[in-house]
């Protein structure tokens, strides 16, 4: 590998790290941190982001979504709402630190 790519993966992941002390990320396991960046993710590319979109774009099941996405909500970082179209269905959204 190159020196100027090690160096430039250092720096990205120096972010990360310093994005995660931010938003009170860093101690949550690394199954955790994947839930909560598809959500950002998601909701960086649409006007909202459901369970469901989760699931599909995680890989992880529907169990283990819901569990993270509610310890979240305790941790003041996510909060669930029921939809409106689909009662079956809860939308997410994140919450400013």
């Amino acid at each position: 590998m190159s020196t100027k790519f090690v160096n430039e993966l250092a720096e990205i992941l120096l972010l990360l790290s310093n994005i995660e002390d931010q938003y009170n990320l860093a101690a949550f396991n690394q199954t955790e941190k994947k839930v909560y960046y598809t959500i950002a993710t998601r909701l960086a590319n649409a006007p909202k982001c459901n369970i469901t979109d989760v699931i599909n774009s995680s890989g992880f099941s529907r169990s283990t979504i819901y569990k993270t996405i509610k310890k979240f909500e305790k941790q003041g970082l996510v909060k669930m709402e029921q939809s409106f179209g689909d009662k079956r269905e809860f939308n997410l959204d994140l919450i400013s630190a």
